[in-house]
């Protein structure tokens, strides 16, 4: 084989990947257009109506209302449901990093920071056994030993 046809044979297997990475790539993927949120706020529970309502009561969403008043609605997931549920935050107020899943409807948690005393704290679970950090409590998902909770003031 000339060194011509090697050559057109390996730029048409180029072609070829690129058009089947094209191809695969999901529905809906992120873009470099895409533009994360960040909105600081006070986390809600919303009912069956949308509308604000007591967490007391089993909530059908969970919702950040930004400083200037607007809701971003969460996405379901074990992110929003740790906002909720984990009490160690000691807070309702949070900086969260959002990108929007459907025009700016609902929106899906990229990072999750808290708000106390009025200053921003990083947190995550850490497995000192498997090094592995992860964002929602429980066991850890390599070996299921309990993980630590930890936190730290953010740096800017």
């Amino acid at each position: 084989m000339s060194g011509a046809a090697i050559k057109n044979r390996g730029a048409a297997a180029g072609r070829a990947a690129v058009l089947a990475l094209a191809l695969l790539a999901p529905a809906g993927a992120a873009t470099s257009e895409d533009k994360n949120l960040v909105v600081s706020g006070r986390l809600v529970c919303l009912g069956v109506d949308l509308k604000v309502t007591s967490c007391e009561n089993t909530p059908i969403r969970l919702a950040l209302e930004s400083d200037a008043g607007r809701l971003h609605i969460l996405a379901a997931g074990d992110a929003a449901s740790t906002l909720l549920q984990e009490k160690r935050l000691k807070t309702r107020r949070f900086r969260l990093t959002l990108r929007s899943l459907d025009g700016g409807k609902t929106f899906q948690i990229v990072k999750i920071q808290l708000i106390r005393a009025g200053s921003v704290y990083d947190f995550h679970y850490f497995c000192e056994i498997c090094n592995i950090t992860t964002y929602s409590p429980g066991p850890c998902m390599c070996c299921r030993a309990p993980t630590e909770y930890r936190e730290a003031l953010a740096t800017p």
